[in-house]
């Protein structure tokens, strides 16, 4: 499957590409997060860039990266630079909020080659299947609403379904060397950790309590598709 550029575009996102393209820096970074899923399949909007370093890459590389970035920004208002683990966030400070960041972390697996050609200066593209299996992931560690509306939307688009979901976030563990012998037994917490995640976002958040009718029926369809697919009747 081959990216596009979508038609919506985080605010600066260009000016940051551009940037990155005309100081040579482009090849250094693989768009991944909620914008390069956009390239495969565009139905929300995001306000930030998540990135990847693209290995082999040096600390003075990385360092040219984030300067590049911070000098786009400050155009624009106060920058923050966050780093913690192995990720580096360039924010954009308006009103003492954040209105926009371009975050990049080392990856701790790769299933396929990063797509170029989309963007100038090499700026590259996950693949779909990356995008897939850390979506995949993201929904069984952290479960957010927006976890759940994307696999969702993404199945009933036709473009994958839950079987190939688990399927990509089982090599993307093999890939990492955090799978075991046992993976039966792995996906099976996977599947209780949805779940759980899922009767989390239920209590915080109960049908009855949304106002809007057809954002109550999504949301409902949403609910009633993980409990038949992936908690097999467990959660009511």
């Amino acid at each position: 499957m081959q990216p596009n550029r979508p038609t919506q575009l985080p605010p600066l996102t260009l000016e940051c590409f551009d940037a990155l393209a005309q100081a040579g820096c482009g090849q250094f970074v693989s768009i991944g997060g909620a914008f390069g899923l956009a390239h495969y399949f565009e139905y929300r909007t995001t306000h930030d860039v998540d990135a990847w370093w693209v290995e082999p890459v040096t600390s003075e590389q990385r360092k040219r990266v984030t300067t590049v970035l911070e000098a786009v920004l400050r155009k624009h208002g106060a920058v923050r630079v966050r780093e913690w683990g192995d990720v580096v966030s360039v924010e954009l400070r308006q009103a003492n909020k954040t209105t926009f960041s371009f975050q990049i972390a080392r990856r701790s697996a790769q299933l396929m080659d990063v797509v170029t050609g989309v963007w100038p200066g090499q700026i590259a593209i996950d693949s779909f299947e990356d995008l897939l299996a850390s979506k995949m992931t993201a929904l069984v560690n952290r479960g957010a609403p927006r976890d759940f509306r994307d696999v969702y939307r993404l199945c009933l688009s036709g473009l994958c379904n839950i079987e190939d979901c688990w399927r990509l976030w089982e090599q993307r563990r093999l890939a990492a060397g955090e799978a075991t012998e046992d993976t039966v037994s792995e996906r099976e917490r996977a599947r209780l950790a949805i779940c759980t995640n899922l009767a989390r976002v239920s209590q915080a958040r109960p049908i009855k309590t949304i106002d809007d009718e057809e954002e109550r029926m999504d949301a409902e369809k949403l609910r009633n598709w993980f409990a038949k697919t992936v908690c097999e009747g467990v959660w009511p």
